[in-house]
């Protein structure tokens, strides 16, 4: 556990912060790909694919990144995704499930990414889009989108149910805070879509007062609950929601309206740090 005093983890975050905290650093996220797609702003998010690609781009975020990155490229390529082409609602069911056949990234087969797009689709299809579907179950009052995303989470399992077929590790897309997961993967995508900020989160959502960054929790995978731990963040010995509510509320004390603008650089840092990379020689 930490010993640094309050103001000695508040000036080492932010000089994490400060050196790791920048767009080159997106050659090693899965986000550098949804990028390349434009938006449709941040009330239109309905009028691109981006949208869509965050989300997959989000669930497929385990394992090496290189595999996270080939596996979403792959996806664009069996759907003919191009910016400004052919939205993914336009596919219907067989001829997403014939394209899709075949597709695999680590335990997930094209029956799960056909079924993470059908509920997608219906998003689309009954609210306008996935903002406007979450928007149902949020509450712009709550100190965090626990409410939102849970909700999200158990209309999507429902849905679920009339899917003509899931793949055997379907039910491992569809996280909940329900279920007392960290929700790593959604709360990647949710901060990607909420956060505005030029060059690496894509701020889809952005421009509301229903939506606000200090809302967000931040992503807690492996290293960065080690990290997290090592910095004093957080007391808890497993990764867990509870965990992730503590890190993003003293993550607070340093930013109370943007607690996870530094879950960028201390990935980058970790990534650095356990992989025995040399930071120096990635910077100019």
């Amino acid at each position: 556990m930490s010993r640094l005093s309050l103001k000695a983890r508040q000036d080492l975050i932010e000089t994490l912060y400060v050196q790791f905290h920048d767009p080159r650093y997106l050659e090693w996220d899965p986000l550098s790909v949804v990028r390349r797609f434009g938006g449709g702003g941040a009330l239109n998010p309905e009028k691109s694919d981006q949208e869509y690609l965050a989300l997959i781009s989000a669930l497929f975020a385990f394992g090496g990144v290189k595999q996270i990155i080939a596996s979403v490229n792959r996806a664009i390529g069996l759907l003919e995704l191009s910016p400004g082409g052919a939205r993914i609602p336009s596919y219907q069911e067989e001829e997403l499930a014939y394209r899709l056949t075949g597709f695999r990234h680590r335990i997930y087969t094209g029956q799960d990414l056909f079924a993470i797009t059908r509920l997608y689709q219906r998003s689309v299809l009954v609210h306008g889009s996935l903002r406007a579907h979450f928007l149902v179950h949020h509450d712009p009052g709550a100190e965090t989108i626990e409410t939102g995303l849970a909700g999200l989470i158990r209309e999507y399992k429902k849905w679920s149910q009339a899917l003509s077929a899931v793949g055997p590790h379907f039910k491992h897309m569809l996280n909940s805070p329900e279920d007392g997961s960290t929700c790593k993967r959604w709360l990647m995508l949710l901060k990607w879509l909420i956060r505005k900020d030029d060059g690496i989160d894509l701020g889809l959502w952005a421009g509301s007062k229903e939506l606000r960054p200090e809302q967000l929790l931040i992503p807690l995978d492996t290293h960065l609950f080690t990290i997290s731990r090592k910095l004093g963040l957080t007391r808890m010995k497993t990764a867990n929601w509870k965990t992730a509510n503590e890190v993003t509320m003293n993550l607070k004390k340093i930013d109370p309206l943007d607690p996870t603008r530094f879950d960028f650089s201390l990935c980058r840092y970790g990534m650095f740090e356990y992989r025995n990379l040399n930071e120096k020689k990635l910077l100019p």
